[in-house]
C-alpha cells in the first residue's frame, strides 16, 4: 500500500515536472519566435479617429500586461480602435542593444495583442529612460518596420495627420522629444510652428504628444524651463490638447487659455502619489490604467479607464465651443457616460 502511494506521487510528480517544461518550452518559443507582420484593419472610417494613450508603460512588468489587457478589452467593447500613442519611458531596465533585443518582445510585441492592439499602428516618443542608447534602437526599429511593423517612430521628433474630413486632416499630432539636450530644444519648437502653420487645410483637431508635462499635479512637478519656452509655442499653435507621462499617475489639468494637460503615465511602471489637488486638477488618480480619445469633426470624447478596462471617468469636448479646453471639455453627465460619436 506504502509503495503503492509512493509510485503515485512519483507519476504526479514527474507529470507535474513535464507540464511545467513543455509550458515553459512553449513560453520561450512564444516569445523568443518573431511575430508575424501585422495587417491594419480596413473597415476603419477616415471621418473618425479613435486613439488611446498611455505612457510610462516599459516595464515588463505583470503591470504592463493587465494595462494591454484592458486597452484590448475596451477597444473590443467600444468596437473601434485606430491606432495607441506611447508617451516614452518605453524600456526600463537595462538598455537595449539591437533591434533584436529580447525586451522588443517581453515589453512590446508580445504585451499588446488580441483582435484589436494586433492590427493597430503604435505611434511612439522618447521619455527620459529611453537615453542615452535605446533611443538609437527604437529610431531604427520603426525605420525599418522590424518586428510586427506596428513600431512607429520616424525620427525622434515628427509630424503626422490622421483622419480625413472632405480633404481637411482631423487630427493633426507634433510627436516631440523632450528627452533630447535642451540645446536643441529650439528645434522643437520650430517643428511645432511649422506644423500648424503650414499652407494648405488646416487640421480640426490640433493635439501634440511629449513624454514630460508642462502643468503638473504630480510627483515630479512643473519644469519652468519647460513652462517658458514650449507652453508659448502651443498658445500661438491654438494647441488644443498636450498628452504626456512621465509622472506615473493619470491627470487631466485645465487652465484658462491653455492647452488641455492630459497626462496618461500609468502603462505599467511603479505608480506616483499625488500633491494635493488644485483648482486646475479635474481629474486625478494614482492608479494604473490608460487614456483614450475618439475625434470627429464635431467632437472630442476624452476617457479614462482602469486596468481592468473599468471607466474612470469621462469628458467631451464640442468643436464649436468658442474657447479653450477649460470652458469647453466638460465631464459626461451620468447618463451621458459611453455615449458614442455622432456618425
Amino acid at each position: 500500500m506504502v509503495i503503492s502511494k509512493r509510485l503515485t506521487f512519483k507519476r504526479v510528480a514527474l507529470c507535474s515536472g513535464v507540464t511545467f517544461a513543455l509550458l515553459l518550452i512553449a513560453g520561450g518559443y512564444w516569445i523568443c519566435t518573431p511575430p508575424s507582420p501585422y495587417v491594419p484593419l480596413s473597415t476603419l472610417d477616415s471621418a473618425s479617429v479613435s486613439m488611446i494613450a498611455v505612457g510610462d508603460q516599459g516595464s515588463g512588468k505583470l503591470q504592463q500586461w493587465r494595462v494591454g489587457q484592458a486597452m484590448e478589452k475596451v477597444a473590443s467593447n467600444e468596437g473601434r480602435l485606430n491606432m495607441v500613442v506611447f508617451l516614452g519611458d518605453n524600456f526600463y531596465g537595462n538598455s537595449l542593444t539591437s533591434t533584436h533585443d529580447l525586451s522588443w518582445q517581453t515589453k512590446f510585441e508580445r504585451v499588446y495583442w488580441g483582435h484589436w492592439l494586433s492590427h493597430v499602428p503604435f505611434y511612439a516618443v522618447l521619455g527620459n529612460h529611453d537615453y542615452p542608447v535605446s533611443q538609437k534602437y527604437e529610431i531604427e526599429y520603426g525605420q525599418q518596420h522590424k518586428g510586427s511593423g506596428r513600431w512607429q517612430m520616424p525620427a525622434s521628433s515628427y509630424v503626422k495627420d490622421f483622419g480625413d474630413v472632405n480633404g481637411r486632416p482631423l487630427v493633426r499630432m507634433v510627436f516631440l522629444d523632450t528627452s533630447a539636450p535642451r540645446e536643441t530644444f529650439q528645434q522643437q519648437i520650430d517643428l511645432i510652428d511649422q506644423a500648424f502653420q503650414a499652407e494648405g487645410e488646416p487640421p480640426v483637431w490640433r493635439i501634440v504628444a511629449s513624454h514630460h508635462p508642462i502643468r503638473n499635479q504630480g510627483q515630479h512637478g512643473e519644469d519652468p524651463d519647460l513652462v517658458a519656452r514650449l507652453l508659448p509655442a502651443l498658445e500661438r499653435n491654438n494647441v488644443d490638447m498636450l498628452l504626456s507621462g512621465h509622472d506615473h499617475n493619470q491627470q487631466l489639468l485645465l487652465r484658462t487659455g491653455e492647452p488641455a494637460w492630459v497626462i496618461s503615465g500609468a502603462g505599467g511602471q511603479t505608480l506616483y502619489a499625488l500633491n494635493m489637488p488644485a483648482l486646475d486638477s479635474t481629474f486625478t488618480t494614482s492608479r494604473a490604467g490608460f487614456a483614450k480619445l475618439d475625434l470627429d469633426a464635431h467632437r472630442l470624447r476624452l476617457a479614462y479607464y482602469d486596468d481592468r478596462g473599468d471607466l474612470e471617468a469621462g469628458y467631451h469636448w464640442a468643436r464649436e465651443c468658442p474657447w479653450m479646453a477649460k470652458g469647453c471639455l466638460l465631464r459626461d453627465e451620468p447618463q451621458r457616460t459611453g455615449v458614442q460619436l455622432a456618425q
